[in-house]
């Protein structure tokens, strides 16, 4: 499976919980721009908890690695390298490690992450029910992520994840592609 190819005006729709908050979030590509020879897709989250940031655009590389949230034209924090939440082709039982920093106003964390394609299992959220692909993000730190990636929507369909004493989930609710997409 390679990674997807995303058009301006994807845009998926997430119900999330995060400890006792709920709400809607909506991801969609904004733009595709190239920065210092490099391809990214520009992603805009609206509807995030408070204390993840709001309104803000992210950038992916074609890969679909994090790179940066900005806002206003200004850069709020970044990962060098960028974050490879996904690594093609997802192959059950394939692993990858990640060692970087996320730079922000408040300072900097060193990450080093480990991966693991579990493999294909169903998903159910509120948006149907697809063959995912589930991968695992583990850390040294009291974080944790767990991935349904699905193919036909060319993102997660379900996130579950810990941050310290924090949990959180966001589960597909709408998918909707680009209009030039076929479906």
């Amino acid at each position: 499976m390679a990674a997807p190819k995303w058009q301006v005006g994807d845009r998926w729709l997430y119900e999330w919980t995060f400890d006792k908050e709920s709400g809607t979030k909506t991801v969609e590509v904004v733009d595709l721009r190239e920065v210092n020879g490099v391809s990214y897709y520009v992603v805009r989250l609206s509807g995030r908890p408070a204390q993840t940031g709001d309104d803000s655009e992210h950038y992916y590389t074609e890969a679909l690695h994090w790179a940066a949230a900005v806002r206003d034209g200004k850069v709020e924090a970044r990962m060098v390298p960028p974050h490879p939440w996904f690594t093609w082709p997802l192959v059950a039982g394939t692993r990858w490690t990640h060692q970087g920093r996320f730079e922000q106003r408040e300072g900097t964390v060193t990450f080093d992450d480990r991966f693991v394609v579990m493999g294909p299992e169903p998903v159910e959220v509120p948006a149907g029910r697809y063959e995912a692909i589930r991968l695992i993000r583990q850390t040294d730190r009291r974080d944790a992520d767990e991935y349904w990636y699905v193919p036909d929507v060319r993102w997660y369909a379900r996130w579950v994840g810990r941050r310290g004493d924090s949990q959180f989930e966001e589960r597909l609710r709408e998918y909707r592609a680009a209009a030039s997409r076929p479906r």
